[in-house]
């Protein structure tokens, strides 16, 4: 009898060994696998070549979702690399600089007549540590993406800035790590850094007293001419988002304040 015992003592341990040991494994290779699921992004740029993104929806999750969402309704193409300061590339942004950048919701979300009451320009909430969001760990060094947003902190405002980003976006460069945590980082160049490299360090610029703020723009903008994205059959869905903040409805409303009698 106690010999029956002790083998089923022994097969019980047996068996919770396996578990454990195949729990081990499962979690290594859905690890693995997860990793080459993540989405590639790809982007033609007209003379230049092909950059491949590859997104991070674990750090990033909604930041992931409406880039994804972006690129299928076609927001990127015909888009250009508008300049450079000594940490990135500015991509994407459209030709002429005095023209609407914020997308609209009606873009990314058909249920929105576009122009209609309805229709907004829209902004998602920053996925980065000093807005609240502790999972986004990724740094800003180079080849990663970051998504670019507003700064109203001269105005005391810091969520409004925080939660303003959209559509713009910028390929560091060179490894900055005083943005880490203050902007959302969503992905990483995994093809094509030279194609950027090439468009960074030789692309002519505009005369420096041109510049804006140390942005040098391109006098010939490389056009992104297509992208396009691959989620292996993961459906994203549609990404949170809100009404962007009027910074120039806030300032006039200051003056109004000061200068009323």
């Amino acid at each position: 009898m106690k010999e029956k015992l002790k083998l089923f003592v022994l097969i019980i341990i047996t068996c919770v060994l396996f578990l454990g040991v195949g729990l081990a494994v499962y979690t290594i290779i859905k690890s693995q696998n997860d990793e080459i699921n993540h989405p590639i992004a790809t982007f033609e740029i007209q003379d230049y070549g092909t950059i491949k993104m590859e997104l991070y929806p674990e750090y990033a999750p909604n930041t992931v979702t409406n880039f994804i969402a972006l690129i299928n309704a076609g927001y990127y193409n015909n888009k250009v690399i508008s300049g450079k300061d000594d940490m990135c590339l500015y991509m994407a942004r459209v030709a002429d600089e005095e023209e609407k950048i914020t997308p609209k919701i009606s873009l990314i979300d058909s249920s929105i007549e576009a122009d209609s009451d309805n229709d907004y320009e829209y902004g998602i909430n920053g996925e980065f540590i000093a807005n609240g969001f502790e999972k986004n760990t990724l740094r800003h060094e180079k080849g990663s993406i970051s998504l670019n947003r507003s700064d109203y902190s001269m105005y005391g405002l810091y969520e409004e800035g925080y939660n303003s980003g959209n559509a713009q976006f910028s390929v560091m460069m060179n490894d900055e790590s005083n943005l880490n945590g203050l902007y959302c980082v969503f992905g990483k160049i995994t093809e094509g850094i030279e194609v950027l490299e090439n468009i960074y360090e030789n692309a002519e610029t505009v005369a420096d007293e041109e510049s804006n703020g140390g942005i040098k723009y391109f006098s010939n903008k490389p056009v992104v001419t297509s992208a396009t994205v691959e989620t292996n059959g993961v459906d994203y869905g549609m990404p949170e988002t809100h009404e962007t903040f009027d910074i120039q409805e806030y300032v006039n409303q200051l003056y109004s304040s000061y200068y009323s009698y």
